[in-house]
C-alpha cells in the first residue's frame, strides 16, 4: 500500500530497523506498569511499600537526620541557581542556595 508521502509500510520498517515497534511483541509501557502495580497492591497481591517512618529517622543515628527527623544536607552541598544561569547577574544574590 502506497502511502501519500511515497513510502511503503516496507520501506519504513526499513528505514526504521530496530526502532520499528512490533505492535504483537510490546512490553507494557511505564504507565500500564505503574497501574498493574498499584492495582496488585489494591487487590493485597503485590505489598505496599515501606518507608521510613519520622520516629525511625528519628533514631537514626548516622547523622542523615536532625531531632525533627528532617534530612540533614551535607556542608556546601546546593547551588546558587542565578550564578548557574548568569554569574554576572545583578539579581545574584549570595543566600539563595538550592539543595
Amino acid at each position: 500500500m502506497s502511502h501519500p508521502n511515497g513510502y511503503t509500510k516496507e520501506m519504513i520498517k526499513e528505514i526504521l530497523g530496530t526502532a520499528w515497534l512490533d505492535k504483537d511483541n510490546m512490553p507494557e509501557t511505564g504507565n500500564q506498569m505503574r497501574r498493574r502495580k498499584g492495582n496488585e497492591m489494591r487487590a493485597g497481591t503485590r505489598p505496599y511499600p515501606k518507608y521510613p517512618s519520622k520516629e525511625s529517622r528519628i533514631a537514626d543515628t548516622s547523622g542523615m537526620f536532625d531531632e525533627n527527623g528532617q534530612y540533614v544536607y551535607p556542608e556546601g552541598s546546593g547551588f546558587n541557581w542565578m550564578e548557574k544561569i548568569d554569574p554576572n547577574s545583578p539579581w545574584n544574590c549570595t543566600g539563595g542556595k538550592v539543595s
